[in-house]
């Protein structure tokens, strides 16, 4: 079989001027790994050749040549080379143990590659996790932290002041924030139907966004509120028309948080915690994982542990919550296929699952819901919607409500920036009413 080896995916691009600014959350600027080595084991890690051969030329020569055993080709499906060749997508590396844990990673959970060679001769994946870089059409460069792992949900409950967005100016001066954004490549941007947004008109929704989850009122009449302007943004106008989140009676959204909260098998959530377990460091899991039958029940009837566990406690809690929701609401564009609508009921559905996660946690262990206990619930809400790709018809839906198929998942809807997404709006629909 020959190869048409496709190169690095994301490299940075010599001569390529800076962007021109990047936008991150604030709290990230001390985001630093635990290095316990929670996302490199349970999966094997893709190298690109180009990171392989970059790895190859650092080790010495007595690891070279156990590099080289139980590599794994993995080939593009979709992709042929002008001669009908196959196409080299990515390389992997045979993992150690019942746990496919990297062969770099050391005992105490850190990475012998980074110790030894520093972070240049560390693949892409390895330098951008959890951190990945996005272009914007305006020079600048979006850098997401993804809340999954759980150094980025410490960084939530560092503080119980509002959260806050950091415009960069310039480099960073930290290699783990500079080289990140020198390998952005995709492109970002929000839409409403198929049409996108100015970043002018994003930055002020997402500013709008986080200001309302800084107000002192509970959390869900702040979500209320947010959603219900998500749900008033119109395709037909540009950019959306207005956006402004203004107090509403709330009874409607409380009544789609509980359907939120009570959508997914609590087989499926236990399964989900078991494996987001080698991520949870705020407690320890093991006696929850120990316990998984009786998690699964407090999943199934989870009202009763929700009132006992986890409700007396929302001011405890409110602080965590809100910095969380506002760092997802601080980039809407990175849920829900950048369809803001839709980001914004995908953003509760994760929120409304880390309650349950919650109460059933707490109920299981027999003790109130304090920050450590949230912490691990949020981590676990993500990973469901992470590494699960639930169908739309499955789901409740507010904001995104009655939105048609074509509005909701255009073609290529993957990729925001499509020119078909941008051309001039044409009657939706009633069925988008």
């Amino acid at each position: 079989m020959s190869l048409n080896v496709v190169g690095q995916q994301r490299p940075p691009k010599q001569g390529e001027a800076p962007p021109s600014a990047v936008w991150m959350s604030e709290p990230m600027l001390r985001y630093r790994c635990n290095q316990k080595g929670c996302c490199c084991s349970g999966w094997e890690i893709p190298f690109t050749l180009d990171d392989l051969l970059k790895l190859n030329a650092m080790l010495p020569e007595d690891e070279r040549a156990a590099m080289g055993k139980g590599i794994q080709l993995v080939i593009d499906a979709e992709k042929k080379g002008e001669k009908g060749e196959a196409i080299l997508h990515s390389v992997k590396l045979d993992g150690v143990g019942d746990d496919k844990a990297c062969r770099f990673l050391e005992g105490g959970g850190g990475c012998g590659i980074h110790r030894k060679h520093g972070i240049a001769a560390l693949p892409d994946l390895c330098v951008d996790f959890p951190g990945f870089p996005f272009k914007r059409t305006d020079g600048a460069v979006e850098l997401w932290f993804d809340p999954v792992c759980p150094s980025v949900i410490d960084q939530f409950a560092e503080s119980d002041a509002p959260w806050a967005l950091h415009r960069q100016e310039g480099a960073f001066g930290d290699p783990g924030l500079d080289v990140r954004v020198s390998h952005a490549a995709d492109p970002i941007a929000g839409r409403v139907g198929k049409f996108r947004l100015e970043f002018d008109a994003l930055d002020q929704l997402r500013a709008v966004c986080v200001a309302e989850l800084g107000k002192p009122q509970p959390i869900f009449q702040s979500l209320a509120n947010l959603l219900e302007a998500f749900k008033r943004l119109d395709p037909l106008q540009k950019n959306g028309g207005v956006f402004d989140p203004y107090p509403v009676e709330p009874t409607d959204f409380v009544r789609f948080l509980f359907e939120a909260t009570g959508a997914h098998g609590p087989d499926l959530l236990a399964a989900s915690f078991v494996r987001y377990k080698r991520f949870i460091h705020s407690i320890d899991p093991m006696p929850i994982v120990n316990a998984q039958e009786t998690l699964q029940d407090h999943l199934k009837d989870w009202q009763p542990a929700f009132a006992q566990w986890l409700a007396p406690h929302d001011d405890l809690l409110r602080p965590l919550q809100a910095r969380w929701l506002a760092h997802r609401f601080g980039a809407p564009m990175t849920k829900g296929r950048a369809e803001l609508r839709r980001a914004a009921d995908e953003i509760v559905h994760c929120f409304a699952t880390s309650l349950r996660f919650a109460a059933a946690m707490g109920a299981t262990l027999q003790r109130p819901v304090d920050r450590d206990l949230y912490k691990a619930a949020i981590g676990a809400a993500e990973y469901v919607y992470r590494s699960l790709h639930l169908p739309r018809q499955a789901l409740p839906w507010f904001a995104a409500f009655g939105m048609p198929v074509e509005l909701n998942d255009p073609p290529g809807s993957d990729d925001p920036t499509k020119e078909d997404w941008t051309a001039k709006p044409t009657p939706a629909p009633a069925s988008a009413e």
